[in-house]
Parts: structure tokens; C-alpha cells; sequence
């Protein structure tokens, strides 16, 4: 049994009884996962995670109280090392919008496999950005255009920051590519946000797509 520092803590939120056991039994069996805790609605998430802070959280949409966008939200700003992996019934671009805006670092339609799931968790955990070239090509028309051009306020290194974030890598995985410390890297997208207008790193990477200043496909 692996030290419990050294598994992935997980917090499953999701009012649908069946779906919240399935995840859990999912959870406990895996070497390199712990389950935290259940909750089934917006309140009880928060006072979870504030109590646990697992590493990540798989979040329904639709909660009793709330969304789990309004949960999400919360749980970011006063837990900023939990990753928020979105869980939902439907795939629409306009969940996939608020879900990427708010700061989630993955979103799965329920009907995926269960070794999709088991990737995202372990991927979240890395910190890495677990949206598909596909899911955010389907945004770039809808995000709004920034107040300044972009390009011409974005640093070399800034750029180089941006294109590790849309191949996926986490703040350390960046760090060790660029041979920098993770707080630098941090700075840097502290940064690039700022200049993009971008509430998260994933829509970062959705605007410099849309002003190809990367590549998704690469």
C-alpha cells in the first residue's frame, strides 16, 4: 500500500447516488488514488475540500444548491492547489466555455470510459491541461477579443510558457523544460493572463490559438 502523501487524494462531488458510489469504488481501488470524501451538493464540496484539500476534485454540473461552476469557482480561490476536473451529463460548448473560464483543468461527458477517467485524475493531478486540440478549436470563435493585441505585449520567454501550456505540460514540467523555478513559471502566466485577459490558463491558451499565437495541432 503506497504512503498516503504519496497517492492522489480525490474528492468526488455528485448528487446522483449511483454515479458518486461507481466513482468512489473506481477510486479506492487504484494503488496510486485515496478517496477523501463524497459530496452531493455545492455547500458540502467547499467544506470538503477546505477540510481535505485533495489534489483533485471530479465535479457533476448539476448540483441540488448550485452548479458546479459556483462550487468551482470557490474551491479554487481558497484551495489553489486542487485541480477541478468538470463532470457532466451533456456536452454543449457553452458549459465547455464556462468550465475552461472558471478554471478547470478538464471536463469529461459521463458516457467516457472508465480508463478516461483514471487519465484525467492522474493528469490533473500533475497539473496538466486536460483539454483535447478539438474541444477548444470549438471555442476560438466565442471567446471575446482581448482590449490590447496580444503578440506585441508577450515577452519571448512568455511565449515559450504559453506553447508548453497548450501541449498540455503542468508548472513543473515547464519549469524543468525551461530550466527555470516553478514559482518563474507561475510568474510568467501570472503575466501572460493579465496580457491575454484570460481567467485561466486553459482560455490563455484558447485566445493565443484564436490569435495563432500557438498551435493546437502541434
Amino acid at each position: 500500500m503506497n504512503d498516503v502523501r504519496e497517492t492522489i487524494g480525490v474528492a468526488v462531488v455528485d448528487d446522483h447516488l449511483m454515479v458518486a458510489e461507481m466513482l468512489s469504488q473506481l477510486i479506492a481501488s487504484q494503488d496510486d488514488m485515496r478517496l477523501v470524501g463524497v459530496a452531493h451538493g455545492v455547500g458540502e464540496a467547499i467544506a470538503l475540500v477546505e477540510s481535505e484539500r485533495p489534489d483533485v476534485v471530479l465535479m457533476d454540473f448539476i448540483l441540488p444548491d448550485g452548479d458546479g461552476i459556483s462550487a468551482v469557482r470557490t474551491i479554487i480561490d481558497r484551495c489553489p492547489t486542487t485541480h477541478v476536473v468538470m463532470l457532466s451529463g451533456t456536452d454543449t460548448d457553452d458549459l465547455l466555455e464556462r468550465a475552461i473560464e472558471v478554471g478547470c483543468v478538464g471536463y469529461l461527458v459521463k458516457n467516457r470510459p472508465v480508463d478516461d477517467v483514471l487519465r484525467a485524475i492522474r493528469g490533473a493531478a500533475r497539473g496538466e491541461l486536460l483539454f483535447s486540440a478539438p474541444e477548444l478549436s470549438r471555442l476560438l470563435g466565442r471567446l471575446r477579443k482581448p482590449s490590447s493585441p496580444s503578440v506585441e505585449w508577450l515577452t519571448a520567454r512568455e511565449l515559450e510558457v504559453l506553447r508548453l501550456l497548450a501541449k498540455g505540460h503542468s508548472t513543473e514540467g515547464i519549469a524543468s523544460q525551461l530550466f527555470i523555478s516553478v514559482n518563474t513559471v507561475r510568474n510568467h502566466v501570472g503575466r501572460i493572463l493579465n496580457k491575454l485577459g484570460a481567467h485561466s490558463k486553459l482560455e490563455a491558451v484558447a485566445i493565443a490559438a484564436r490569435d495563432k499565437l500557438v498551435n493546437l495541432n502541434d
